[in-house]
């Protein structure tokens, strides 16, 4: 009876999702996924802000957002995130197996916090371990969109990533991960890797490097890179955050910066310029390297090969640029979103 049933159940999950990709190609808005180590640096928190007030303005449908290290607070902090920000009904992809890194997470003390009566100050929308799978969230996710319509903007490690790659088809598409992400993708927009003058195998790529090897060698869509240098030239000052949100008067992403180190501090915005890079800005604000290929060795480094006929890029910036993003988001990350919920 299964056997029989499997062909009709995978013609209905494709008609169903075709369905639903043509009324999505006529609202304008990028569709978006998150891939984030949410936790592990502040600039995840400052890069799904910005995400929101993409929402906000209609220029991207934030699909998904996936979570790619050991940290059921971080589950959590996306979640309050969301609630906050008024869009609760966004999926939130988790694996209690993934990455495990030793940085500070500042997500916990956040999640902990406490109103007057002893409530959560910040509401959460989603119960406790109500996480998707991440492969089966980004199938699902990508099988229900216009072919080459969707950004994938990861920021931190490559886990889950590399094992949409090596999924197969399933009961929501005939495609295998490698075919479905060549089908659906339009680019990823990754902030890894390092190519300064100091050698430096870094931390995206340090902590999981047989994931981000398989990630740059065998994805099928165009990679557009977000290397060290450029989110050290773009910092974000502490002073903004103690002076510019008192809007409200418990912000999350306020508390979460108070939480990550002593403030005030100034901090790169890694994360931030991978968002901005898939959001409208002005094309003059960065430069895009010429066509190539990207690789990992043994060891975490990451490289660089000039191709015509490669599909990888990474952005550059000069002191001018660097001036220029670090006035969009100056303007933008402070303001009111337009959903928020108290």
């Amino acid at each position: 009876m299964k056997k029989n049933l499997w062909p009709f159940l995978l013609i209905v999950a494709v008609l169903s999702g075709a369905a639903e990709a043509r009324a999505q190609q006529t609202d304008g808005a990028t569709p978006v996924i998150f891939e984030t180590d949410m936790g592990n640096d502040i600039d995840d928190a400052l890069a799904l802000d910005l995400l929101y007030k993409g929402m906000d303005a209609g220029h991207i449908r934030l699909l998904g957002i996936s979570l790619n290290k050991r940290s059921d607070t971080a589950f959590e902090f996306i979640d309050l995130m969301n609630t906050w920000y008024g869009y609760p009904d966004i999926p939130i992809a988790y694996t209690p197996d993934a990455v495990i890194s030793d940085e500070g997470d500042y997500t916990a003390p956040v999640c902990a916090l406490k109103s007057s009566n002893g409530s959560p100050l910040f509401k959460r929308s989603r119960k406790a371990g109500s996480w998707e799978d991440p492969v089966a969230m980004y199938r699902r996710l990508l099988a229900s969109q216009p072919d080459n319509s969707v950004v994938v903007i990861s920021v931190g490690f490559s886990g889950n990533l590399a094992a949409l790659l090596e999924s197969g088809p399933d009961a929501v598409s005939p495609l295998t991960g490698k075919e479905l992400v060549a089908r659906k993708v339009d680019y990823f927009s990754v902030m890894a890797g390092s190519f300064g003058t100091k050698k430096r195998a870094e931390f995206n790529v340090i902590n999981d490097i047989p994931s981000a090897r398989k990630f740059f060698a065998e994805c099928p869509s165009p990679i557009v890179l977000t290397p060290f240098e450029i989110g050290k030239q773009v910092v974000y000052p502490g002073r903004s955050i103690e002076s510019d949100f008192g809007w409200a008067e418990r912000h999350p992403m306020v508390e979460a910066y108070k939480a990550y180190h002593a403030m005030p501090y100034d901090r790169p915005t890694w994360d931030v310029i991978a968002t901005y890079y898939v959001l409208p800005h002005e094309p003059s604000s960065l430069t895009v390297s010429i066509s190539g290929r990207l690789s990992v060795d043994e060891a975490g480094f990451i490289y660089f090969t000039p191709d015509k006929n490669g599909r990888h890029r990474y952005l550059t910036a000069d002191d001018r640029q660097a001036g220029m993003i670090l006035g969009y988001f100056l303007r933008a990350l402070p303001e009111r979103p337009a959903r928020y919920v108290k």
